[in-house]
């Protein structure tokens, strides 16, 4: 069983900025990111994106890398942001089969171990915002979004919760890893 996890946006457009701290995507899911492997560090891999060459080479190289290891599953780890009020989770899908299985899974597990609305899993086509990454990989695909950083509650929740999330993600994909493993 391996499962990718993939930090959201790189060190040099760390993406949205948290309400409450300034904290960046690219930093708080670092963080997250860790949380997730040290409950099993033989499983999951951490790979980080590089600004070199493009956005499409961006994400062409790391999902390259990740296909590489052999992952039966990837996540990669963001968190919304637009009005100071917008709230809940969600998570993309490319709408395969496997990827749907997954986003089902993990959106399930996220908003039963924490108090925020479910805003459900969301198909990208490739052309689509966030599509890039649900379709450049081989392995099945999520791209999480638990919370919106432009609220100021939903950051302090997220910071609550962040243990609670990262046993929540790591619970679901390594269902999802298993079950795509033995299929193979």
């Amino acid at each position: 069983m391996k499962i990718a996890l993939v930090i959201g946006h790189n060190e040099r457009a760390q993406g949205a900025v948290r309400a409450t701290d300034g904290r960046t995507e690219y930093d708080w899911n670092g963080d997250l990111a860790e949380m997730i492997r040290d409950l099993d560090p033989e499983a999951v891999r951490v790979f980080r994106r590089t600004p070199e060459g493009g956005y499409s080479r961006e994400i062409a190289r790391v999902y390259g890398e990740v296909d590489a290891w052999g992952a039966d599953v990837s996540l990669e780890l963001h968190f919304n942001a637009a009005t100071p009020a917008a709230h809940g989770c969600e998570t993309l899908s490319s709408g395969t089969r496997g990827s749907l299985a997954l986003c089902r899974a993990v959106q399930e597990s996220i908003v039963n171990g924490m108090p925020v609305r479910d805003r459900g899993v969301k198909v990208r086509g490739r052309g689509d915002r966030g599509g890039a990454s649900l379709w450049a990989g081989r392995a099945p695909a999520a791209l999480l979004e638990p919370y919106f950083g432009s609220n100021a509650d939903e950051c302090h929740m997220a910071d609550d919760y962040k243990s609670v999330l990262a046993e929540a993600i790591y619970t679901a994909a390594a269902q999802a890893a298993r079950q795509c493993s033995a299929a193979t």
